[in-house]
């Protein structure tokens, strides 16, 4: 039976995973959410964006947050981390009179990535405990997923073997952007929310071979 503070957590953070939005989606080569938005909400959505990021955009491109995307993308990383306002114009959503949006994308013909304005602020502050544990944890989340679509593997266009990388390399994920193991297993019930609301709304991000890994419970003996 799942431990009490574990499943508070895991409840917090489903209801704030809830509040970003839906749609992740993803696909090979051209996909956008109107055409292919399978999974939402927990929020990343790694779309093969068939154009790039208009130059004209002043994106940020955080130094950890690509050190980290690099190292498990086993090569140089383009990270972006758009304003607010140019994410919700990103015309990867459409023009439609309410399109969803994902948590994040990954464009594999121009190989970049680009993550929720909220989700990189996470990430890049994973130690930060002035912002939620919920914005950390689904950031680190994001960021790995997105990572592994960046690196040129077998699964890189599958939304379930990049999802199962994912949340097996969670706490090593947010040990890299400078936590704790014990602050990244602190996250982790966080973590674990948002990958499970992702594969419940969207069955093609789950994995049934993929072995999730496991809270610690925080207690001496």
């Amino acid at each position: 039976m799942i431990g009490h503070v574990a499943l508070l957590a895991a409840t917090s953070a489903a209801a704030a995973i809830a509040a970003l939005g839906d749609v992740p989606a993803s696909a090979p080569e051209q996909c956008t959410s109107s055409a292919c938005a399978p999974h939402a909400d927990v929020g990343d959505a790694s779309i093969a964006a068939a154009f790039s990021t208009p130059s004209a955009l002043i994106y940020d491109r955080p130094a950890l947050i690509e050190q980290v995307a690099s190292f498990f993308a086993l090569r140089p990383a383009d990270v972006r981390c758009p304003t607010m306002a140019e994410w919700v114009s990103d015309p990867i959503w459409g023009n439609g009179p309410d399109p969803q949006r994902a948590w994040g994308y990954t464009d594999m013909l121009h190989d970049f990535s680009v993550i929720h304005p909220l989700l990189c602020a996470g990430a890049n502050a994973v130690t930060d405990t002035a912002v939620p544990a919920w914005q950390r944890a689904t950031g680190v989340l994001v960021l790995v997923h997105e990572s592994y679509h960046l690196r040129h593997w077998s699964g890189r266009y599958s939304e379930a073997k990049v999802e199962c990388q994912a949340v097996r390399r969670f706490r090593q994920g947010a040990e890299l952007l400078g936590a704790t193991p014990e602050l990244a297993n602190d996250l982790l019930p966080y973590g674990l929310a948002a990958h499970d609301r992702m594969v419940r709304l969207y069955p093609n991000y789950r994995d049934r071979t993929c072995n999730l890994p496991l809270w610690t419970l925080p207690m001496q003996p």
